[in-house]
């Protein structure tokens, strides 16, 4: 494989149904979705460092309570950015971060509430789920209003760090998390930052891969490995 730069980006995807997803959200900059997010407590999301690396505060609304970005939900915005100490935006080493609301979530119903933090470390797994408002393809730019997502396989770091030259095969890690897509399926732009889901828990938050659908495994951060940090911050 050529070497290509990573971006943060779904293809090939599902139309979510109400409350199948609701602690998604959707990052807004200048009224497009640019990242996805997760719902962790009342006063926090969590996504990946690089969508708000370079953003103010006014630069960025969440939208919540909603699997169709036309109808219900709601934005909120953000009083404060906490980016991991170590994140590199070089090689996305500790891609992730918390955005605090300046208002409360109320969970209310099925289709805003918050999901549970991942514990264990595990190499491979089935049937996970990634979700997002991200674009269909590299070469479409519409973005879809109603939330999308794929089922997906998750891969060992050997396997994943293979199909990769360097750069990009020395950052896949303990710290990371690959998938497996087939062909004209994975995440693509707009996905970054969105929750990786393995039996209703968050396992990854989406970081990098090659765009769009290429049938090479697309790169989440671990959320077990960042489980201490997460809490610290959130107090939950």
């Amino acid at each position: 494989m050529a070497a290509s730069a990573p971006t943060p980006r779904i293809a090939g995807g599902e139309e979510a149904a109400d409350g199948q997803f609701p602690f998604q959200v959707a990052l807004i900059n200048e009224g497009l979705v640019y990242c996805g997010g997760t719902v962790v407590n009342r006063r926090w999301i969590l996504t990946a460092a690089a969508c708000i690396t370079g953003k103010a505060l006014s630069d960025v609304q969440l939208f919540v309570g909603s699997a169709d970005r036309l109808t219900g939900g709601r934005n909120v915005t953000a009083e404060r950015f906490v980016l991991h100490p170590d994140f590199d935006a070089q090689t996305y080493a500790n891609d992730i971060a918390l955005v605090r609301l300046a208002e409360s979530l109320a969970f209310t119903g099925d289709q805003l509430q918050p999901i549970q933090l991942g514990t264990d470390f595990f190499e491979t797994a089935t049937d996970a789920t990634v979700s997002g408002w991200g674009r269909f393809s590299i070469s479409n730019n519409q973005l879809p209003t109603r939330l999308q997502f794929i089922r997906t396989d998750i891969i060992g770091s050997d396997e994943c760090a293979d199909q990769f030259e360097e750069p990009y095969r020395s950052r896949i890690s303990d710290r990371t998390i690959c998938t497996s897509n087939q062909a004209e399926q994975g995440v693509c732009l707009g996905d970054a930052g969105g929750p990786l889901v393995l039996d209703g828990i968050l396992i990854g938050v989406q970081s990098w891969s090659v765009p769009c659908g290429t049938g090479l495994p697309d790169v989440y951060e671990r959320v077990s490995h960042h489980r201490a940090w997460i809490l610290a911050i959130t107090l939950l």
